[in-house]
Parts: C-alpha cells; sequence; structure tokens
C-alpha cells in the first residue's frame, strides 16, 4: 500500500526548508564538488580506493545548478540506486558497496569507460525534438520515417554520448566506438578487450534496460529511456557504477497513462489536422504525458522563460518544488514497493562513526 498523493504532497510542504545543500565529512579529505553530490577518493583496508558519494538534496538542470533544492532528494536517489542495484546484479558486477547513512552511497574505485551509455525505449525527450525536426539518423543508427513523438521503439536504441566543450553532451556514432576507447584507454595501465569491447558495452547495456523495463512494467510504470555509467578495473573487467534507474538518470511514466493517451494521440494525427505531436499538443494539452523523472523541473524553467544565454535562470516555486519532490517520492513507493519513511531526513549525520565504518571496509 503507498502513501495517498495528497498526503505526500502535504508531508513535502511541511519539511520545505528540511533540505541538505553541502553535506560533507571534511576527516575524509577534500571533497569533489560535484553539481549534487560531494565525492571523496578514500583508501581503506580492503580496497586501494573506494569512492564515497553524499547526495545532497540540490537539484540542476541544464548544467546549472538551481537556487531551490528538492526536500527528500538525495535519499530517495540513493535508495533508487541501491535497491536498482541489486535488481542488475546477476547481469554485471556491481561497483556498490554497504552504506553506513542513507545518504551516502559507497562504490569501488574504477576506471569509468568516458562514455554515458543512453537506452532509448521509446521516441521521447531530446530524440523526439530531433526526430521532429526532420532528423532520421541517431548515433549512426538510422530510423524510419513516420514515427511519432511518445511512441515505443520496435528495438531499443543505445545511444552513447561523451562529454564536449563546457561539459555538455555530446551525441558518439556508434561505428567510432571503437577508435573512442582505444584513445580514451591510450595512457591508462587497463587491459581491455579491444577488438569487442564496444560489442560488451552495448550488449550490456541492452541487458540491463531489458530487466528494467520489465521490472518497471510489473510495477505499473514504462521506463522510457535511461543512462548507464560504466567502470572497469586494471584486467579491463565491467562493472556497473554510479547510479541506476533514478528519476535524475531515467525517464518513466504510468503505464495506464501512456496506454489511455497514446491512441488518442494517434488517431488526432491521422486526422491530417497537425503535422507533429506536439503541434498537437500545443492544441490539447491534456493529452501530455505527465513524466515521472526531473523532467518537471526542465519543463518549469522553460514555461518560465529559461534563456542560458541572457542570464534567465527562473526561481521554482514552492507549489513546483513540492509537486518535483512528490513525484520522486511517489516513483520510490511504485519502485520499491513500499511507504516512503518521511522520518528519514532527520537520521542523525555523525562523521566520526561515519568515518570509522569507512576506513574499516
Amino acid at each position: 500500500m503507498t502513501t495517498p498523493s495528497p498526503v505526500i504532497r502535504q508531508k513535502v510542504a511541511a519539511h520545505l526548508d528540511d533540505v541538505v545543500l553541502n553535506p560533507s565529512i571534511s576527516s575524509l579529505g577534500i571533497s569533489g564538488h560535484g553539481k549534487v553530490r560531494e565525492k571523496y577518493l578514500v583508501s581503506t583496508k580492503e580496497y586501494d580506493q573506494i569512492v564515497v558519494m553524499i547526495a545532497s538534496d540540490r537539484v540542476s538542470a541544464f548544467d546549472v545548478i538551481l537556487d531551490r533544492a528538492i526536500p527528500f532528494k538525495g535519499i530517495v536517489l540513493n535508495a533508487i540506486t541501491e535497491h536498482s542495484f541489486q535488481e542488475v546484479s546477476d547481469l554485471v558486477d556491481i561497483a556498490l558497496l554497504p552504506s553506513p547513512h542513507p545518504r551516502i552511497v559507497i562504490q569501488r574505485a574504477l576506471q569509468n569507460i568516458g562514455i554515458e551509455c543512453v537506452m532509448r525505449g521509446y521516441i521521447w525527450g531530446n530524440l523526439a525534438k530531433e526526430y521532429e525536426h526532420g532528423s532520421r539518423v541517431k548515433c549512426g543508427v538510422e530510423l524510419p520515417n513516420g514515427l511519432l513523438h511518445y511512441q515505443r521503439l520496435d528495438s531499443p536504441l543505445f545511444t552513447p554520448t561523451t562529454k564536449a566543450e563546457q561539459g555538455h553532451d555530446q551525441d558518439l556514432d556508434i561505428k567510432q566506438l571503437p577508435e573512442y576507447f582505444q584513445s580514451h584507454f591510450a595512457s591508462k595501465k587497463i587491459n581491455f578487450p579491444e577488438d569487442d569491447f564496444s560489442s560488451q558495452v552495448k550488449e550490456l547495456c541492452s541487458l540491463l534496460y531489458q530487466r528494467g523495463a520489465v521490472i518497471s512494467e510489473q510495477k505499473g510504470l514504462f521506463l522510457l529511456d535511461t543512462k548507464y555509467e560504466l567502470g572497469v578495473d586494471q584486467h579491463g573487467k565491467l562493472y556497473l557504477i554510479d547510479e541506476v534507474h533514478t528519476p535524475d538518470s531515467s525517464r518513466y511514466v504510468a503505464k495506464s497513462e501512456w496506454q489511455t493517451k497514446m491512441p488518442q494521440i494517434e488517431e488526432k494525427i491521422q486526422s491530417g489536422q497537425h503535422n507533429t505531436v506536439s503541434e498537437l499538443l500545443n492544441v490539447y494539452p491534456e493529452l501530455k504525458m505527465r513524466e515521472l523523472s526531473k523532467q518537471v523541473v526542465r519543463d518549469v524553467l522553460l514555461e518560465n522563460g529559461y534563456d542560458d544565454k541572457k542570464g534567465i535562470i527562473p526561481s521554482l516555486t514552492d507549489v513546483q518544488i513540492i509537486e518535483t519532490s512528490a513525484r520522486y517520492i511517489e516513483l520510490y513507493e511504485q519502485l520499491l514497493g513500499k511507504d516512503f519513511d518521511f522520518t528519514t531526513f532527520s537520521q542523525p549525520f555523525q562523521e566520526e562513526l561515519i568515518l570509522d565504518y569507512v576506513k574499516n571496509l
């Protein structure tokens, strides 16, 4: 039995200011300050290095950290990540290690393979925007004509990206992956199978997405797209790292909503009065799909005039923050199959105990 939606929003509203902005454990050393997490590299008894990641409640969109945070966001993301790691642990070695606190995720320190492995099961997000503007090739894969925004693809797409200048994602043609990996690992003392490493990465990500999609559908959700990050040890063995199937790294929609709205969209498009689904949604906004993901933040910013070139970054209102937090919590409850414990945010963050725990791993 999950928490009724109005109750979630009431409880979030009561804790609107109970957010963690800059969590730290100074005795672990100097942190790598990320957009939403603090990261520490630590040597332990068993491991040369582990990564200790402390999740804040900060939220970023379009590579910008917003001025207001989302209550419960950090612990929700960590809980979903830890749960999702276990759901795929029979498919891939996982970097995850036990954690002493719900705001902390600990993983083995591995060499990142240098790409974000994006899997897409639907015409959604940037893919939908590009497609409606005439693009029919994504990362070297040709798409057929006649597809619609929100439509499910016959076969999921593997669309890898890497970071370009200024930190923006840049698509990689899958045909260029062997050359990319060879260059990426050239200066690193890692043995990896150059001949089929790209195939291994693609096949693994396809398996992970298939597993995530099946599990999500069993829980009343469609996993629209997601990204995986992989690392390798010194022998080139692949591990799943970072976060998995969270609303920050994935898009979800309620299965019932997609099944209700998609036939209506297809019917109205067939009338010939609208060239694209985006045009259709301007006339019938009630047919827009309600995502359970961070997309709600991006949509709000765009609707309120976001323009990074002009320095216009709107602040989220209380109502918008409550809605975003509630969607994260709703997703938590559906994926984990249990009520969210609203007292978790108050669990003491005792640095000395955490430090002792980490050092003894």
